[in-house]
């Protein structure tokens, strides 16, 4: 147990939307970071224009200084670190691995919100992989950080229920401000000393991959429940693709219909009027309520079909064989 008593010196390591509320509720508490550390500006759009993170941006609003070191583990990163001498490091996030001399620096430990339950979804997607398994609840849980990825001992957990209508967006944007909240109490505890970490059981450790443009595709052959899931757990961003009239298009809602499938997976079985356009999965049918074809803005399946003019019969493709 530390003798130290209370937290004044913070450090921030995130990248993503995902991250921001964390560092927003940190700095309206005695926990303000002294400095926040984050992914470099990346190139986007066809201009490839360099744009600074979520976290970048957030940090320079509140006035915190910001580095954007290439690796975290550069010497003058840890220079900086050791001339802080943080009493805790936060992480979410980040996309990137600390290294001992970092982990082994502040005196409360280096704590990560983890958005699942811990140790289920270890790894880079737990919440777009809850989503495609069709789970019931997932929730955050607050570790202390070891060398092993999201392996470290559970300080605290909130368990959080998957609505029906969630889909990647609305729970990433739920478990984010949740994780904030657990974040700040848990820091509390830590300074009272209330919290008694608790080693994860790695037997019961399952892990999720980093989503390549591969894992994107829909694949018409499978069964409704698993596109629909598919869909939910891709939308918005990056959205769940599929190919029409030789374009691309992304998904991005779905209603699973109680009926069989009457034609070729992929094809279209019906519109119907203001709701969208039926497709045949490989054993029922689903209903694509909101679309958004290449080049396009988003629209409901209903508005695409009245300027495109869907034929029954017609197809939508699934995975790799469509791309060109």
């Amino acid at each position: 147990m530390t003798n130290i008593s209370s937290i004044n010196k913070t450090v921030f390591i995130g990248t993503p939307d995902f991250s921001v509320p964390t560092l927003l509720k940190l700095s309206e508490t005695n926990y303000k970071p002294l400095l926040v550390i984050t992914q470099p500006d990346k190139p986007q759009g066809r201009k490839l224009k360099l744009v600074p993170t979520p976290v970048k941006q957030t940090a320079e609003q509140l006035g915190i200084k910001v580095i954007q070191p290439e690796k975290i583990k550069e010497e003058d990163v840890i220079r900086k670190l050791i001339e802080i001498n943080p009493d805790v490091i936060i992480t979410v996030a980040y996309g990137g691995f600390l290294t001992k001399k970092i982990l082994d620096l502040p005196s409360f430990g280096c704590l990560n919100i983890h958005p699942s339950l811990l140790p289920k979804y270890r790894g880079a997607t737990p919440i777009n992989h809850a989503l495609f398994e069709g789970e019931k609840e997932t929730g955050v849980t607050i570790t202390k950080m070891t060398l092993k990825m999201d392996s470290g001992p559970i300080l605290q957990q909130k368990i959080v229920t998957i609505e029906k209508e969630d889909n990647y967006s609305s729970l990433s944007a739920k478990l984010a401000e949740i994780g904030a909240d657990e974040l700040i109490d848990v820091l509390q505890k830590l300074e009272k000393h209330e919290i008694i970490a608790i080693p994860q059981n790695d037997e019961e450790a399952t892990y999720c991959y980093k989503l390549q443009k591969d894992d994107l595709y829909l694949d018409w052959n499978e069964k409704a429940t698993d596109i629909h899931n598919k869909i939910r757990g891709l939308a918005e961003e990056p959205g769940a693709m599929t190919t029409f009239r030789g374009n691309k298009m992304k998904i991005l809602a779905t209603k699973i219909l109680q009926e069989r499938a009457d034609l070729l997976p992929g094809k279209v079985s019906a519109i119907l009027k203001n709701e969208g356009i039926v497709v045949c999965c490989r054993d029922q049918k689903i209903l694509l309520t909101k679309v958004q074809p290449a080049g396009k803005r988003i629209m409901s399946g209903f508005e695409y079909h009245i300027g495109a003019r869907i034929e029954i019969g017609e197809n939508f493709v699934s995975g790799i064989r469509d791309r060109s």
